[in-house]
């Protein structure tokens, strides 16, 4: 039985949490892991986390996670700066590795981040949910018998609106620190379904834009911000396939928004994550008279829909994903094949998206690789 470690208790955190509670219910091939010790910034609120998470220790220092022997995997879900110092010291440790993405707000950090996974042998994934889709597995099968024919071009675009209001206040995510912003922060979700659907991007152009110049800071006055809440990225992937990204941090009205339109030699897919249960197909192998997008409702027969609901339409939401992601990691560790992002292919992703800051900086197309 898997002994559980949880650095971090904010919104992933609380999703990594019911992950590991929930996932030997919904897929009984894998064991009930064990939750042994949570970690936070400090012991009360350590000790609340781990009553309503249902963790039998808790800790105000991370390391006392990292160094308990009950231990066997590490969930990392603090904010992006602290992510290399603790991945590196968690795989030192001789844990396997679930970690939020980014990996980290420089790509030094992330290639010392991947270079420690390689050292330790141990498992080390990233939290790419969203490809765990039943939708977007579906639409991988769609690609994989040509259903649309030839892919020629891709758009991608991920938009929420928790930092449209001019008034919010400052927070950590406007400081450089925490990266370049929605490049790092959101753009790597739709970098990890190009990735995972068509491969690698090779070259890129980027524009990034600040939409407030300054916030509100809670004690009085203003800060500027630091970090780009839009990007725009025209992309030319490896395979041929000319693509547009467009991330953005402050769209009013887009709450959970990853819409992928997919172009293609007889045909055309689209999705959008606000109705992830919805997949969108248009054929040219139609008669005319009947040519027209389908709806095409998630069901049983899309793996894994069934391990949740025998019936279809019912809907799953973001949370299990991030249980179908357990359960890929939970294979992993069990030496089987499974579908997870792992620092190596993370670090490709970290790759493009600095590529898309050199880009933005030097005002020309960059090669990724």
């Amino acid at each position: 039985m898997v002994g559980v470690g949880l650095i971090g208790t904010g919104f992933m955190g609380k999703c990594h949490a019911i992950a590991w509670s929930a996932v030997g219910a919904v897929f009984p091939d894998v064991a009930k892991p064990r939750l042994v010790h949570l970690g936070e910034v400090n012991e009360d609120l350590a000790r609340r986390k781990a009553g309503e998470f249902g963790f039998a220790k808790a800790s105000g220092d991370w390391r006392a996670v990292v160094n308990d022997p009950e231990v066997d995997i590490v969930s990392l879900t603090t904010p992006n700066q602290f992510h290399p110092e603790m991945a590196i010291a968690i795989l030192e440790a001789g844990k396997h590795l679930w970690c939020e993405k980014p990996m980290a707000p420089s790509f030094a950090e992330a290639e010392a981040m991947a270079a420690a996974a390689k050292k330790s042998g141990k498992v080390a994934a990233l939290g790419y949910n969203y490809i765990q889709s039943p939708a977007l597995r579906h639409i991988g099968a769609l690609l994989d018998e040509k259903i649309i024919g030839e892919v020629n071009h891709l758009r991608i675009e991920m938009d929420e609106d928790f930092m449209a209001d001019p008034e919010a206040l400052f927070f950590w995510k406007h400081e450089a620190a925490s990266g370049y912003g929605a490049l790092d922060d959101f753009a790597v979700h739709p970098l990890s379904l190009v990735s995972t659907l068509f491969g690698r991007v090779a070259s890129v152009i980027c524009d990034m834009a600040k939409p407030y110049a300054d916030r509100k800071l809670a004690a009085g006055g203003r800060r500027a911000v630091e970090t780009y809440d839009i990007a725009s990225v025209l992309m030319h992937l490896e395979n041929g396939i000319a693509g547009t990204l467009l991330v953005n941090r402050s769209a009013w009205g887009r709450k959970g928004r990853i819409a992928i339109q997919i172009f293609g030699s007889k045909g055309s897919i689209l999705f959008d994550q606000e109705r992830m249960n919805e997949i969108q197909l248009y054929v040219t192998a139609d008669r005319p008279t009947e040519q027209g997008y389908r709806t095409i409702l998630v069901a049983p027969h899309h793996k894994p829909y069934d391990a949740f609901l025998p019936a279809p339409g019912h809907g799953l939401g973001f949370n299990d994903l991030k249980i179908i992601e357990c359960h890929e990691l939970l294979t992993r560790l069990a030496g089987k094949p499974a579908r997870v992002i792992e620092f190596a292919e993370g670090l490709e992703i970290e790759r493009t998206v600095h590529a898309m800051a050199r880009s933005f900086e030097e005002k020309r197309w960059v090669d990724v690789r």
